[in-house]
């Protein structure tokens, strides 16, 4: 079947790509990894793992190792788990409970957690909108790269406040859609803004015909895209389309502590992503998000 015109430029930019730095750096699949010519037992966790400070450093002024010290953690959207066993491990948390929506990966995050011989950790799936703990049950919640991909933030957020503690924290460190490297296809181009060129629908078809050629991108065939969750666009597939606009009423019920948004690579953008220019704009040089909230006591 042809791809169509739209698709077939969409095509050819990613084929183009593969040569320069622009190129995917593979999918986080075991498959992916294996392709790299990483081939440990947990190579997600491990990698993770090797990336634990990656989170911290975006919190530079906020005390966050030593708030972690002695305290009961919620890691939502846990991954395979390398860095919520980190979080006892390098932090002293007292206890963290680490919760992924897919069975396979809470299975093998526990896996890695016994391989660690870790103490105090904990792993529970976690449905498509409720948290399976009780109110008021964690002194901190950590989401890393998760709100842009639930089925609705403003659902995810008010299960956050139900379970932290009157004065608990929630921190997060999320991308806006319309940034210019967040359409996670960088498992096969690293091109900024390409969806901005071309419709969602357009990107899965382009994408997934590459992916039927060479299987090497360690990626499984990409759904159709979906829509946002508060229903105005359509969006890629795992993404929910969360956008500046959606910031001011996201976090209502909790008290601010601190939001800012961290430009994309060149010097100057930071700037702009906090200015006033027009919402648009601001979430196109947004690289993400970084937000301290707290329940109110």
């Amino acid at each position: 079947m042809s791809l169509g015109l739209a698709a077939s430029l969409a095509r050819r930019l990613i084929l183009l790509t593969q040569q320069t730095r622009a190129r995917g750096c593979g999918g986080f699949s075991t498959e992916g990894f294996a392709a790299r010519g990483e081939h440990s037992r947990f190579p997600q966790a491990d990698f993770e793992r090797e990336h634990f400070d990656d989170f911290f450093n975006l919190f530079p002024d906020f005390p966050l190792r030593e708030t972690i010290a002695g305290r009961v953690l919620l890691d939502l959207g846990s991954g395979y788990g390398g860095k919520t066993v980190e979080y006892v491990a390098r932090c002293g948390a007292a206890r963290v409970c680490g919760v992924e929506p897919f069975r396979s990966m809470v299975d093998r995050s526990r896996e890695y957690a016994a391989a660690r011989g870790a103490a105090h950790v904990e792993f529970a799936v976690c449905g498509a909108r409720d948290i399976p703990y009780p109110d008021t049950t964690f002194d901190l919640v950590i989401t890393h790269d998760v709100l842009e991909h639930v089925e609705d933030p403003r659902v995810t957020v008010a299960e956050i406040r139900r379970v932290l503690k009157p004065g608990g924290l929630s921190l997060n460190v999320f991308p806006l859609y319309l940034g210019a490297l967040s359409h996670h296809l960088d498992y096969i181009v690293n091109v900024p803004g390409i969806h901005w060129l071309f419709s969602p629908r357009t990107l899965v078809r382009a994408v997934n015909s590459v992916l039927q050629e060479d299987p090497s991108f360690g990626t499984a065939r990409q759904p159709e895209p979906g829509r946002s969750f508060d229903g105005v666009r359509e969006v890629l597939p795992g993404l929910n389309g969360l956008s500046g606009v959606h910031l001011k009423t996201l976090f209502q019920g909790f008290e601010q502590v601190g939001m800012r948004r961290i430009g994309l690579g060149l010097r100057g953008l930071g700037f702009l992503a906090n200015s006033r220019l027009p919402m648009t704009l601001r979430d196109m040089v947004t690289g993400t998000v970084v937000c301290i909230v707290r329940r109110p006591a």
